[in-house]
C-alpha cells in the first residue's frame, strides 16, 4: 500500500501549486504538482502520494521567507504559482537554483505581465548575447513564455524571454542578476571593439558571432579563475596578426578596466 503525506492547505497558488504545511515534518512547504491544488481551500487536508508531487521545497527561513509571503500577499497567486512551475521545470532541466529566484523571478515576471497589459514594451539590448552565452536558461525562457500565453492569455516577446534567461542563468551561478547584465555587458562591448577596429558588422545569427561571444567568457572565466595558458605561438601570432593582437590589447584593457582583472 503506498504511503501519502499529510497536508493542511494554507494557500492554492493556482491547481499546480499550493503553500502548505508538512504535518510529519512540522514545517511550511511549497509543493508543485499537476492538479493538487485544485479546488483547495485553505485549512484543507490533503493527502499526496510521492509521485503526484513533482517538486517540493521549504518555504524558506528569515528575511526570504518574509518576502516571499510579502509577494503571496501582493501578487495574483496564479502567477505566483505559474512561476513555480517555471522554476520547477529549469530546476528539473538544469538543476538547483538559487532559492532568490523564487522571489526575483517571480516578481519580474508579475511586472512583465502588467507592463505587457500596460501596452509596454522593454527593450533588451544584450538579447542576441544571451542567446548564445545563455541557451540552456533561453530555452527554458521561451517554454516559459508558451506557458505564461497558455495560462494567462498574454504574449511574451522574445526579449522578454530573454529577461527569464538572464533570471535562470543568474540562479544558477548563485549570482545577482545585475552581476550577470553587467557581465552581458561586457562580452556586447567586446564585441563592439571587434567591429568598430576591423570596420565590420558581424551578424548576431551568424555562427562566427556565437564563437566569438563564447570565446571571449570563456577567456574571461579563465582569468577570473586564474588559469592562465600559455601559447608557445605568441611571439609568431605578435609578428604576423600585428592588427589582430593589436585589437587583442585593447580586448584586454578593457577587461582590466571592468573587471579589475590583470590581462
Amino acid at each position: 500500500m503506498e504511503k501519502k503525506k499529510k497536508y493542511t492547505v494554507n494557500k492554492a497558488l493556482n491547481n499546480n501549486v499550493i503553500l502548505a504545511f508538512d504535518e510529519e515534518k512540522r514545517e511550511e512547504v511549497v509543493l508543485v504538482g499537476k492538479g493538487i491544488g485544485f479546488g483547495k481551500k485553505e485549512g484543507t487536508t490533503v493527502k499526496l502520494s510521492e509521485w503526484q508531487i513533482e517538486k517540493s521545497f521549504l518555504a524558506f527561513d528569515g528575511d526570504i521567507k518574509k518576502e516571499y509571503y510579502q509577494l503571496i500577499n501582493q501578487l495574483n497567486g496564479k502567477v505566483i504559482g505559474l512561476s513555480e512551475e517555471i522554476i520547477a521545470m529549469a530546476e528539473k532541466e538544469l538543476g538547483q537554483l538559487n532559492s532568490h529566484v523564487h522571489i526575483a523571478l517571480t516578481d519580474h515576471i508579475s511586472f512583465a505581465i502588467e507592463r505587457i497589459k500596460a501596452g509596454m514594451d522593454i527593450n533588451n539590448p544584450f538579447i542576441y548575447e544571451i542567446k548564445a552565452l545563455y541557451p540552456d536558461e533561453f530555452t527554458i525562457g521561451k517554454r516559459a513564455a508558451k506557458m505564461i500565453k497558455d495560462r494567462l492569455g498574454v504574449i511574451i516577446s522574445e526579449d522578454e524571454m530573454g529577461f527569464i534567461a538572464l533570471h535562470i542563468h543568474s540562479a544558477r551561478q548563485s549570482k545577482k542578476v545585475t552581476e550577470t547584465i553587467k557581465d552581458t555587458k561586457l562580452i556586447k562591448d567586446l564585441v563592439n571593439i571587434v567591429e568598430e577596429d576591423l570596420d565590420i558588422d558581424i551578424s548576431n545569427i551568424d555562427l562566427s558571432y556565437s564563437r566569438l561571444v563564447n570565446h571571449l567568457r570563456a577567456g574571461i572565466s579563465r582569468m577570473e579563475e586564474k588559469k592562465y595558458i600559455e601559447n608557445p605561438l605568441l611571439n609568431t601570432i605578435k609578428e604576423r596578426f600585428k592588427v589582430s593582437y593589436t585589437i587583442a590589447e585593447k580586448i584586454g584593457e578593457h577587461i582590466e578596466k571592468i573587471k579589475g582583472i590583470y590581462v
